[in-house]
């Protein structure tokens, strides 16, 4: 079996391409020139294709003779000016990797496509547990890319037979990360990284909570309240956890033209995650009352879970205790 896999030097491609590689597959990877990861990868056995999804000839070589392809790569960018380069590499990249497959008539045995909870999106949800029916309104021109990404993935299941599957990720976890305020997940937990998040959604009440919460040095967490005092909730998925849903959507035929949220067992409060953080750590934290919409995300992954048999494991208490273990 050959596998394809796009953004192999990423959190969740390094996992993924030690993974399949313990099922016995070869692993062939669309390497940019200049990614540092791309040694590791040769260490490893993997056979490196070098060049961009914009390239279209690199693609062509990249999909060639593949019995699966797995496109986890995208540019994650949310800053004014950022939409050329998301349209060209995320939308535009999708798009040449389908092109690929059918002009080479290739017969694959599964197209995964990497998606995201921004295409719904999390917060700024209609209803919650979000399911896989919840209408797609994403706010970020990132968030559009996915959704356009997930309408050719079925566009080309039904007009060319292609076997796609789609999985929405919620914000994914490692370990390490929760520990610090510019880490992926523990950015949310923190209070400057939260300042800035509530700057970009135009929060400017909570940013002067926050201000007036006297928080201290960079490192303290915020306990984030709502004007009622409940915490806020979020609901991240760990890279293990991650690995497993892919791996059950690239087995399990009742995966073909459908959506899975791969999210983690449970959400979590604001007040769990970060009582425990300070306990593990001795991080500082302060405890605010933010006006406005609270933070309240839940995903729905019933679906993953009947049809796949997808069993997530890491809830938060598990991925601190992984992180702060000597």
């Amino acid at each position: 079996m050959t596998t394809l896999i796009t953004g192999a030097t990423g959190r969740v491609g390094r996992e993924l391409v030690r993974s399949r590689q313990a099922m016995g597959e070869s692993i062939r990877a669309l390497v940019l020139p200049d990614d540092p990861g791309r040694a590791d990868l040769e260490k490893a056995g993997v056979e490196i294709i070098v060049g961009s999804l914009t390239d279209k000839d690199a693609v062509a070589k990249a999909v060639a003779d593949m019995d699966i392809i797995v496109h986890l790569a995208a540019v994650m960018l949310w800053e004014p000016g950022a939409d050329q380069e998301l349209f060209s590499q995320n939308i535009g990249g999708a798009f040449n990797l389908f092109d690929a497959v059918v002009s080479q008539g290739l017969k694959l045995k599964r197209f995964f496509i990497a998606s995201s909870d921004e295409v719904y999106p999390s917060l700024k949800a209609l209803y919650t547990p979000i399911d896989e029916r919840h209408p797609q309104n994403p706010y970020s021109f990132y968030g559009l890319t996915k959704e356009v990404d997930e309408r050719l993935a079925f566009f080309y299941h039904r007009a060319h037979g292609i076997p796609v599957t789609v999985a929405r990720f919620a914000l994914i976890a490692r370990s390490e990360e929760i520990t610090r305020p510019d880490g992926w997940s523990g950015r949310f937990l923190f209070v400057e990284p939260m300042r800035g998040l509530f700057n970009a959604l135009g929060r400017p009440d909570a940013v002067a909570a926050l201000d007036a919460a006297d928080a201290g040095p960079g490192d303290t967490l915020l306990l984030a309240l709502d004007p009622d005092g409940v915490p806020y909730e979020f609901h991240i998925v760990d890279v293990i956890d991650l690995i497993e849903g892919i791996n059950l959507m690239l087995a399990n035929p009742s995966a073909v033209a459908e959506v899975f949220n791969l999210s983690g067992p449970s959400p979590f409060s604001y007040r769990v995650a970060v009582e425990t953080l300070h306990k593990a750590l001795d991080l500082p934290f302060v405890e605010v009352r933010i006006p406005g919409p609270a933070i309240r995300i839940s995903h729905e992954i019933a679906k993953a879970k009947s049809i796949l048999g997808y069993k997530p494991v890491y809830d938060i208490q598990r991925i601190i205790a992984e992180a702060t273990k000597t």
